[in-house]
């Protein structure tokens, strides 16, 4: 999107074709009248006006927001793991107890 945004300047004059969102899987084809500003969604159903130079920064604020909550996700995920891990050894030798049990104290 940075990219996109920062390139309005190099486009000229004419204005711009853009596809415009009406639902998450809906575009239809529009016009950008003004390279100057335009309208940003912030988050549920909320739009803001601003200048291409904010639209850029909020958006890489977003862009670095989820990289830091995908780096927890991922801690999270791997502790997640260990304690699976940590179940599963714990369920075997319970198993290979109950089995030794079984085997030494039946009939032979």
């Amino acid at each position: 999107m940075g990219i996109f945004l920062a390139d309005f300047g190099k486009w000229g004059n004419t204005e711009a074709e853009i596809l415009i969102p009406l639902t998450t899987s809906l575009y239809v084809p529009g016009k950008l009248a003004d390279r100057q500003k335009v309208i940003v969604d912030i988050g549920t159903g909320f739009y803001v006006e601003k200048t291409t130079k904010d639209a850029i920064k909020f958006y890489n604020g977003k862009v670095e927001d989820l990289g830091k909550n995908l780096a927890e996700l991922e801690k999270v995920i791997g502790g997640k793991s260990d304690n699976v891990r940590i179940v599963e050894d714990v369920l075997r030798q319970k198993v290979m107890q109950g089995e030794s049990a079984t085997g030494a104290g039946g009939p032979g």
